[in-house]
């Protein structure tokens, strides 16, 4: 479950509301056959850098807002909005990782947001990496209790992976690798699990079966799913409702 009610979600002092600052010109970006590489651009377009300036200057701090919206147990949510509408922003805040600029909200227990684009470095199985989330929170020294045991074994159960388990992760599908980024989440027992663009960069086959593994994980665990997506069509088949922002 969760429940939100007139949130704005954004960064203090409007510092991630910011653009890139306009002080390098690529080689050529504009076609300008004198314009080298490294040159501050205020130098070539003085009236562009100007206006860019005025509009990082008066960009304000919030980035999405107010929202106000409940989700049950068991929903799988999509999360769709254009590029800079404050999904990664949201998912943040849900998570507790920023604050609300205001409004409120409450998840009925533990939110996390599922880190997405993580390197498939070599020299790990699928249950090491599994693994590796638990002992962030034991202590890397510490050996895991037979519940933590046994919630890594359910974890990879749940995602399907048994048959991966001894498999080194530089060596699966990036979709089977997605699978275990879940799983990791699956072994805190979170009341909200988000995942932003999990399905990015992903092929077709990859990023359905990535879309189903979500919609069952909500239906079967009873847990609040929400993942941010670009791919509509996709993401409306295998949700059962949709924020739009």
């Amino acid at each position: 479950m969760i429940k939100a009610t007139d949130i704005i979600v954004g960064y203090p002092s409007g510092r991630a509301a910011s653009r890139p600052p306009a002080s390098i010109c690529p080689d050529r970006a504009h076609g300008e056959g004198d314009v080298a590489a490294g040159r501050p651009l205020a130098s070539i377009y003085p009236d562009r850098a100007r206006s860019a300036a005025r509009q990082r200057s008066t960009l304000p701090p919030s980035v999405a807002g107010p929202l106000s919206f409940s989700f049950k147990d068991g929903e799988c949510v999509m999360l769709r909005g254009r590029n800079g509408s404050g999904k990664t922003t949201l998912m943040k805040t849900l998570a507790g990782l920023l604050k609300p600029l205001s409004g409120s909200f409450e998840t009925g227990g533990e939110a996390v947001l599922v880190p997405t684009r993580i390197p498939k470095v070599k020299g790990f199985t699928v249950e090491e990496f599994i693994r590796t989330g638990m002992l962030a929170e034991f202590g890397v020294f510490k050996r895991l209790d037979k519940r933590s045991e046994s919630d890594i074994a359910e974890a990879i159960s749940m995602m399907d992976l048994n048959a991966l388990s001894t498999k080194d992760i530089s060596k699966i599908s990036d979709g089977e690798f997605q699978k275990a980024c879940i799983a990791t989440a699956l072994t805190k027992k979170a009341n909200v699990i988000m995942l932003d663009e999990p399905t990015a960069f992903l092929d077709v086959e990859n990023r359905i079966m990535v879309l189903q593994t979500l919609q069952r994980l909500a239906h079967e665990t009873s847990s609040t799913v929400i993942f941010s997506t670009h791919d509509i069509h996709d993401g409306a088949i295998y949700s059962d409702t949709v924020l739009a922002l």
